[in-house]
């Protein structure tokens, strides 16, 4: 089904895509990983799939609105129809094709099995990176034996004597020149100090102080911390429709605010941004139900 490849498509940007009245497809991080037979794998996304989560959070019928060149209502309403075509396969024992994703069935007690294929990586970072196998290194061989290079016994020499004497001549020329050598770093040594205390003398009597009366102040900008979780209002063509939305947002008590333009042109609205993910999911679900049940998450 050409839904799936929507789906897809959608998985490389966000975490978790949702079947209006089916279920979610969801992403999920794993590290890289090294089995016993040497194969690495490198770290990635796999998808999976979550039967619980059904309520429409907008982003695949914005998604199908967009690239089919229809109105959001009708995208909606031919995901719905979508949604309980698949759910009757499934009671009905067929095995659902979902692509490059995978596969899901049904068992006897009405439980949604997903079957990843495992053909796709989601995470961009790795995007395009295969397992491969790392081959064992034999560092075990035969010991090298090291020939001497002289086969017959060493003939002692006797210069030990010439040594002796060498180092008596040494040890009393070096005395004395060690003695001479510390007389005159001293004698330098005092000549620099006197010179040094006579100028630092001098300066502080010709110096004058000045206090400034203005001391410069440094502005600190501290960054405030991302917030990659979005609450979805809507998306608009023109700049000032977003701005009437957002007054209206702002005039229900909502910190709305425009996010930028996206991949389609469009001005992106939202009722808030949230650092954490439980946060924006609880915040969708009040507006869903107070306000808006068009509203949808957007993650960045």
């Amino acid at each position: 089904m050409e839904v799936f490849n929507h789906i897809q498509s959608l998985l490389f940007r966000y975490e978790c895509v949702i079947v209006p009245g089916f279920g979610a497809f969801l992403t999920r991080h794993h590290s890289a990983v090294v089995d016993a037979a040497g194969q690495f794998t490198p770290p990635g996304k796999s998808v999976s799939f979550n039967r619980q989560l059904q309520t429409n959070d907008g982003l695949l019928a914005h998604y199908l609105s967009d690239v089919d060149g229809v109105p959001y209502e009708l995208a909606l309403q031919r995901l719905r129809a979508l949604s309980a075509e698949m759910t009757q396969r499934l009671q009905q024992g067929a095995v659902l094709d979902c692509g490059a994703l995978g596969g899901l069935k049904s068992t006897s007690d009405g439980i949604v099995i997903f079957e990843p294929s495992g053909q796709i990586n989601f995470a961009t970072s790795s995007f395009g990176l295969g397992p491969i196998v790392v081959s064992q290194v034999n560092r075990q061989g035969q010991a090298t034996k090291v020939k001497p290079l002289f086969d017959g016994p060493a003939k002692s020499i006797p210069i030990w004597r010439y040594a002796a004497v060498a180092l008596i001549a040494l040890s009393i020329g070096g005395f004395g020149a060690t003695q001479k050598y510390n007389q005159q770093v001293a004698s330098f040594n005092l000549d620099a100090q006197q010179n040094v205390s006579q100028l630092v003398t001098k300066k502080l009597q010709e110096a004058t102080f000045e206090v400034s009366s203005a001391v410069p102040v440094m502005e600190v900008v501290i960054p405030q911390p991302a917030t990659p979780y979005h609450v979805v209002a809507g998306a608009f063509r023109i700049e000032q429709n977003a701005h009437k939305k957002i007054n209206q947002l702002a005039a229900k008590g909502y910190n709305a605010k425009i996010i930028g333009v996206n991949t389609y042109g469009l001005h992106q609205v939202v009722y808030q941004s949230f650092l954490e993910r439980d946060d924006a999911i609880n915040a969708l679900r009040r507006i869903q139900k107070e306000d808006s049940k068009d509203a949808w998450l957007l993650v960045q």
